[in-house]
């Protein structure tokens, strides 16, 4: 089987987002007639792979998050061209502004402030501006908590009444929208095109992975296509694509899924320029339909851990280590996981790899739909060449050959040390770990995501301490420490929120507080 990346491994799948049927942790994303949507975004920086993209891109289960305990930060978004500009929506994480700046640039470098604040207190917010600019800018100089600045969503929108640039045509651009099987991306029989008031029943497409595509009308240069889905709850998923055939989902994998049935909207928009830029082209076309039945069940999924007494550490409770924990949340929640371990405590993963067992793991013919890496507590902070040389020199061509079509690697970010491993503070310490994890994410040319241990476990220890999840020696994980591990892996590895999880050993309010955090730092 392949990775799903969504908030479901249903074997069939169609173009809505989890949150669509299932609801958001944060809410929904902005209108479908933001200008921002699926623009071009950049920020002073990022941490975590939660990049400045993800404040625009429709999905309100991502976020940017700035540098921690750094003044200033800023967001910014190039709407491509210079537009007419009636307000800002910003959905702020707990990590928010207080004092911040609206920004308006015309070439990306000169600034000029169209609103300003010292009293902010986060949250979604919709604050009225006036002006015309390409770029725009949030620009915080002072945050409501000792983190950064972290935006779920950064919405750009037009006066009321209009839409940006004008349509050069009233003629239908596209002319329908079709349902695809998305394995062999030709169109399911009975829905080319997908008409107004369609029910679409799952049982009758089981073991499909399904999508929609938009169809241009007969000689209509289109040069993009904007989709807005929306389900019964009205959350919205939102995505552009400018190569022909203009699929919602284009990339085979990464096609948010559908977790039960609903009634849902899809509209789509031509452009005359890629990436939403140019001229709208025609009017808007909307389709609603309905979805029925269930999804059939999915194979279990193959997963392969490899690391030290950070994950291997066992509980006292019941003597399990995290990958044991991990598929025990599993269980309880009705998902089959099969797990393979290689843990040798004290290793680095080079020296892990060098006692031979790792090798015998991936010279089988056996495929993993994921596979954890955990590294030595310190090496990624004291000694980054060799963290380096190890991840990219032997593990990515190794691993690459046993990851299933769409698996990927997983970079378990460890948690800073209590004796902040010689850094001037902890927030030293942590800063520097984040940003380790984040370059060698970013040099790994295998599919990868960052496991943001870190992130929950300063949640966490901002409130009680260290001794709150780190034991005596100062390094190795608590009975809870292991579970919020277990529950930041879980929501990772079925990409859904791990909220509603069972306690499993730990007091009910004890659980709960930690899944909240585990969800909190993965934004679902």
């Amino acid at each position: 089987m392949r990775i799903r990346t969504a908030a479901s491994a249903c074997a069939v799948a169609l173009v809505a987002a989890a949150a669509l049927v299932a609801g958001n942790l944060h809410g929904n994303a902005f209108a479908a007639d933001s200008l921002s949507a699926g623009r071009s975004a950049t920020a002073s920086s990022a941490t975590a792979g939660n990049t400045a993209a993800k404040a625009v891109d429709g999905d309100s289960g991502t976020r940017w998050e700035s540098a921690q305990g750094l003044d200033p930060q800023w967001l910014q978004v190039d709407l491509g061209s210079a537009q007419a500009l009636g307000r800002v929506e910003l959905d702020w994480e707990r990590a928010a502004a207080k004092s911040y700046s609206l920004q308006l640039s015309d070439d990306g470098q000169t600034w000029r402030t169209v609103y300003s604040t010292t009293t902010s207190a986060g949250g979604k917010q919709s604050v009225p501006v006036s002006g015309t600019g390409r770029f725009v800018r949030m620009y915080g100089t002072a945050r409501t908590t000792q983190y950064g600045y972290s935006l779920y969503e950064f919405g750009v929108y037009a006066p009321d009444g209009t839409g940006g640039q004008p349509s050069p045509s009233g003629a239908a651009a596209i002319s329908g929208v079709s349902l695809i099987d998305n394995t062999a991306r030709q169109p399911v029989a009975g829905f080319n095109p997908l008409r107004d008031g369609a029910t679409v029943d799952l049982a009758q497409l089981a073991h499909r992975t399904l999508s929609l595509r938009a169809d241009p009308s007969s000689g209509a240069a289109v040069g993009s296509v904007f989709f807005t889905l929306t389900g019964a709850g009205g959350n919205t998923y939102t995505r552009v694509e400018s190569k022909a055939p203009y699929f919602l989902c284009n990339d085979f994998i990464d096609c948010p899924q559908l977790l039960v049935a609903g009634t849902y909207t899809v509209t789509v928009q031509a452009y005359t320029g890629a990436d939403r830029q140019g001229a709208v082209l025609g009017a808007p076309l909307t389709v609603h339909f309905t979805v029925r039945g269930d999804a059939a069940p999915t194979d279990a999924l193959d997963v392969l851990f490899i690391g030290n007494s950070l994950i291997g550490t066992r509980t006292g409770a019941t003597n399990q280590d995290t990958a044991d924990v991990v598929k025990s949340l599993a269980a309880t929640s009705g998902r089959a996981l099969n797990l393979t371990e290689v843990i040798h405590f004290g290793n680095t993963l080079q020296e892990t790899w060098d006692a031979g067992e790792v090798k015998s793991a991936l010279s089988s013919a056996k495929k993993y739909d994921l596979i954890l890496l955990q590294e030595q507590s310190t090496l990624v902070t004291k000694n980054f060449a060799a963290a380096e040389k190890a991840l990219l020199d032997t593990y990515a061509p190794a691993v690459v050959k046993n990851l299933e079509p769409g698996g990927r690697v997983l970079l378990f970010e460890n948690w800073a040390l209590a004796d902040n491993a010689g850094f001037p503070s902890r927030a030293a310490n942590v800063a520097a770990i984040e940003s380790g994890y984040a370059r060698l994410s970013a040099e790994l040319t295998v599919p990868n995501t960052i496991v943001p241990i870190s992130d929950a476990f300063e949640k966490i220890i901002a409130a009680d301490g260290t001794s709150g999840l780190i034991v005596a020696d100062g390094r190795h994980p608590n009975d809870k420490a292991i579970y919020l591990d277990a529950a930041v892996l879980y929501g990772i590895l079925f990409t859904t929120s791990p909220e509603n999880l069972a306690g499993l050993y730990l007091p009910a309010a004890t659980a709960a507080r930690l899944r909240a955090v585990a969800a909190d730092v993965l934004g679902y």
